[in-house]
């Protein structure tokens, strides 16, 4: 059982047992490939998704040269292959700054690798082979999406309790950065205020059309700004 509290963080770990059963407090435990941290860290789901796709990666780069693969099926594979082994979950997850430099960075190696392997590597940046589409761009519109999804759910339910959850009390120091932060960050890069996209949620292909539009739109520099919440978060 993973025990948060962010008030007191001397937490008992002795076991202890609960309706017969014994249970045995941690402070890390990993539910469909995302770890679950006392901290709230997000590195250590960064970090094994990204060593995840790296072995993905080269498993594939054997086969790519035996059949002497087109680097136009290197790219699909990667979109349908790579990209997903590393981008699954993360709509749910506050990607802080420093975790968004590393996904890109490990795009571009991954990416750069299975195309040296591949016939007629093209002399592209990674963003132009992506078409604009990389991996943080890709997860800033699933987390818009997902957000819709969240707005459109039946009330009462947990997922709408939990978005609407506050706190009565916090520990001293800078509020942690949330999944609302980043959230909120991918909103504003659109010409729409909180209100026009809560009504746009309510409309599922709408929603997903104008998340959509923003691949285009999002800056996807190794530079961008980042809120003063997550400034020296990780």
């Amino acid at each position: 059982m993973l025990v948060r509290d962010p008030i007191n963080k001397s937490i008992a770990k002795q076991t202890q047992e609960i309706n017969g059963v014994l249970i045995t407090p941690v402070d890390t435990i990993k539910y469909l490939g995302t770890y679950l941290t006392s901290e709230l860290s997000r590195r250590d789901t960064i970090k094994a998704r990204c060593k995840q796709a790296i072995r993905n990666a080269k498993g594939l780069i054997p086969f790519i040269k035996k059949t002497k693969m087109h680097c136009k099926i290197a790219q699909l594979i990667y979109k349908m292959v790579i990209s997903p082994s590393m981008t699954y979950g993360l709509n749910v997850v506050a990607l802080t700054k420093s975790n968004r430099t590393r996904l890109r960075q490990y795009e571009r190696e991954i990416l750069k690798d299975i195309l040296q392997a591949a016939w007629n590597q093209p002399k592209l940046k990674t963003q132009e082979i992506l078409e604009g589409k990389t991996i943080t761009k890709i997860i800033t519109v699933r987390r818009i999406c997902y957000y819709g999804h969240l707005l459109r759910r039946d009330q009462p339910h947990i997922l709408n309790s939990a978005l609407r959850y506050t706190t009565t009390e916090r520990k001293v120091g800078r509020p942690i950065y949330t999944w609302e932060d980043s959230l909120r960050q991918d909103l504003n890069y659109y010409n729409r205020n909180q209100e026009e996209w809560d009504t746009l949620a309510q409309n599922k292909i709408e929603m997903k059309k104008a998340a959509d539009e923003l691949l285009y739109q999002l800056p996807e520099t190794d530079t961008e700004s980042s809120a003063p919440s997550e400034e020296n978060e990780e």
